[in-house]
């Protein structure tokens, strides 16, 4: 009934729950990686993370993340960021100073599907996250974690 009433929602939710990209982003990516070699910048890794965020984060609807009371430094703020509030719109979660918790619940929000979560805090402090980002690995969690520079 779903399907037949909304075709175009009932399509994406079906490819986002499988785990597929959209039909257009390998090439999307591609293009924009073309650039980069094409073009190669001397910059921060951080910042180097930053524009691939802001270049995937319009092609992937289902990109849902955030970071550890760290976006500022870390740059995982996107022109398309908006923060998650009562109402559950947006697709950016302030996580504050809790990087296990962070990577915990992007575990959860990967097993359940439908979104590609992505993380972030300075790499030193993948130690607090360790035991979850170790499960992320043993579960072959489909998620993406951002560690920036050692402060």
């Amino acid at each position: 009934a779903y399907a037949k009433a909304f075709p175009q929602e009932a399509a994406e939710f079906t490819r986002r729950m499988k785990g597929e990209m959209p039909s257009d982003f390998d090439a999307k990516a591609n293009e924009f990686i073309a650039k980069l070699q094409a073009n190669p910048a001397k910059i921060a890794s951080r910042k180097a993370s930053q524009n691939a965020i802001e270049a995937f984060g319009p092609l992937l609807p289902e990109f849902l993340g955030g970071s550890a009371d760290l976006a500022p430094s870390n740059l995982t703020l996107w022109s398309g960021s908006k923060p998650i509030n009562e109402d559950a719109a947006g697709n950016y979660i302030h996580y504050g100073v809790r990087e296990f918790g962070m990577t915990a619940i992007a575990n959860g929000i990967a097993l359940h599907g439908g979104f590609l979560p992505y993380t972030s805090t300075f790499l030193m402090f993948v130690e607090y996250a360790r035991n979850a980002v170790r499960m992320a690995a043993l579960m072959k969690q489909r998620q993406v974690m951002v560690y920036t520079h050692d402060s």
